[in-house]
């Protein structure tokens, strides 16, 4: 088996994703099971906790000392991470009075265990370096005592006697804590219970985000379909490069923008040079329609007529060549189309997808209750909608449709992808799957700029939901004076039409930007001057990410210059 240090040097030095997913799965039960702890068994957030440690390894593997202890490193960043998401202090200090309150008397069962299982991974982080490097070689990674030795540079007998101690003083750290248990019985629950399976599919998902976020420079921050910050990934309206079209994934990341602009310098250039042949071809047409059939007038040597009609054959020749590379170039598939029709690169770029949408339908799922059946089942709708529309939209503009073309191919397929949901759902899911999807711009806008406000929990917690009425009120107010229905999706980079045609994409950004105008003049009844100033910076950021999305995904998803 290959050593980690060496997965994480090719990963760093070469950028190899196979040594990268060979990391994620090799330490995807550890980080999860940790994660699972510190979040008090909140399964979901431990996934988002799980998404960020590893999307932050991507980001930061090239930093790190060539020797570190990467179980280490990833169980101590995702305390760090757990930390941050739980809001640490306020919780911590909850469980460890509930854990002051539990019986002093040593009880190890599973109940107890369970309920101190979060203040585990609090006190190995208090740790020394060496020690919690033994108990995390020893436990964790799940290493015999060689194995751990070698890790910490030291002999099989140094490691045990290093581990012991090591638990000894988790037990000391246990106790100031209030839980009374044994180092006998620690080695006993850490050996059974430290690190568990992460849920089936986990790390692939995950290395295939971790890996995009860094091939797009963006760490944490996604240039993928979405719009959110409940999670560590940052995903939010503003922040957002790509919605519902796709983004530029690693697998593309050789497509990079020089590229494609240099094919469309190409494609204009040719089309310029088709232009001119005809206008000569047809200026010496002209000419030699006027010279007669006989014989050459006294104005024109019959050397020159014969110079002439070979001109006017070769500009034909070149005309006809120039048409034929036109013609090929418009039936060419897109740049995105053509990594597509590899269906290892196709399924790669839909599980993106599918992990993308899934963030943004999560706060849905959690709501209704969705079981996980109905969950992925609604997640596989998303992500399959998306990649048939790739080969629709460069259909449209190959064929530079018009507008009411757009509108009808894609009222078509979103019909189509209503009613498969309402197959899936219950009448009264579905139509709170509807009110979701309608409202994603105020929700996701409320839910994003909260990180922005300033007060405690409560107060942001209170201007948040002000601000998500003011949008959307104001997005139904819009919507109505624009004589466009009420399902109307507001968020640009959400609608495929807005991919297809850049008129419509227009259309939908004003719009946009005219809510958030006037709900920006409403929130200073209870934003502070300084948040509504944020609140105008976060506007403007919004609209030119969700066009600069737009652009790079049509530019991808039109047929390819040759």
């Amino acid at each position: 088996m290959t050593d980690s240090r060496q997965l994480l040097t090719e990963y760093s030095r070469n950028g190899s994703e196979t040594a990268f997913r060979e990391l994620v799965a090799r330490y995807i039960d550890l980080v999860h099971s940790a994660a699972v702890r510190l979040v008090n068994g909140d399964t979901h957030l431990a996934e988002d906790v799980t998404q960020t440690v590893f999307a932050d390894l991507a980001r930061l593997a090239r930093k790190l000392p060539s020797g570190v202890m990467l179980g280490g490193w990833l169980h101590r960043h995702t305390c760090f991470v757990a930390s941050n998401t739980m809001r640490s202090k306020r919780r911590r200090e909850a469980r460890e009075r509930q854990a002051v309150e539990m019986n002093a008397i040593e009880d190890h069962s599973a109940a107890h265990l369970a309920q101190v299982a979060p203040l585990l991974d609090d006190a190995i982080n208090e740790l020394g370096a060496e020690d919690r490097a033994a108990i995390l070689s020893r436990f964790f990674e799940q290493g015999d005592f060689r194995s751990v030795g070698a890790a910490l540079g030291s002999t099989e007998e140094a490691a045990r006697k290093r581990v012991d101690r090591a638990l000894g003083k988790l037990e000391s750290l246990l106790k100031r804590r209030g839980v009374a248990l044994s180092a006998t019985a620690l080695a006993g629950t850490l050996a059974t219970q430290a690190v568990s399976a992460a849920p089936a599919g986990l790390a692939a998902s995950i290395s295939t985000v971790a890996l995009a976020g860094v091939a797009a420079g963006t760490g944490t921050t996604l240039t993928l379909p979405i719009i959110m910050s409940m999670t560590k990934l940052k995903i939010g309206i503003a922040s957002a490069i790509i919605i519902t079209g796709v983004s530029i994934p690693w697998i593309l990341q050789h497509r990079t923008q020089a590229e494609l602009d240099a094919m469309n310098a190409s494609y204009h250039e040719q089309a310029g040079r088709l232009a001119e042949l005809t206008a000569e071809n047809e200026r010496l047409m002209a000419r030699l329609a006027g010279v007669p059939a006989t014989a050459p007038s006294s104005n024109m040597s019959s050397a020159e007529l014969l110079k002439l009609r070979g001109e006017v054959g070769r500009l034909r020749q070149e005309t006809a060549a120039e048409k034929a590379a036109a013609a090929s170039r418009a039936n060419a598939p897109s740049v995105l189309g053509g990594v597509t029709a590899d269906p290892e690169m196709r399924r790669a770029i839909r599980d993106q997808q599918k992990t993308a949408l899934a963030m943004i339908y999560k706060e849905f799922a959690k709501r209704l209750k969705l079981t996980p059946e109905q969950t992925e089942k609604l997640n596989e709708l998303h992500a399959d909608e998306v990649m048939e529309n790739i080969d629709r939209i460069t259909e449209a503009l190959r064929g530079n449709k018009s507008a009411s073309e757009i509108n009808r191919m894609f009222d078509e397929q979103e019909a189509a992808s209503l009613a498969k949901a309402k197959a899936l759902l219950s009448p009264e899911e579905f139509a709170q799957y509807q009110d979701y999807t309608r409202d994603l711009a105020s929700y996701l806008t409320a839910e994003q700029f909260k990180g922005m406000l300033e007060g405690d929990k409560a107060s942001k917690d209170e201007k948040s939901r002000l601000l998500y009425q003011a949008m959307q009120e104001e997005t139904q107010r819009t919507l109505a004076a624009a004589g466009l229905p009420p399902d109307y999706q507001t968020v640009p980079t959400l609608s495929f039409r807005n991919i297809a045609s850049e008129a419509e994409a227009e259309k939908n950004l004003m719009l946009l930007d005219g809510i958030y105008e006037r709900v920006q003049a409403q929130a200073d009844s209870f934003l502070t001057p300084e948040e509504a100033v944020k609140f105008g910076e976060f506007r403007t950021k919004a609209i030119n990410n969700n066009r600069v999305g737009l652009t790079m995904n049509r530019k991808m998803m039109a047929p390819a210059a040759k």
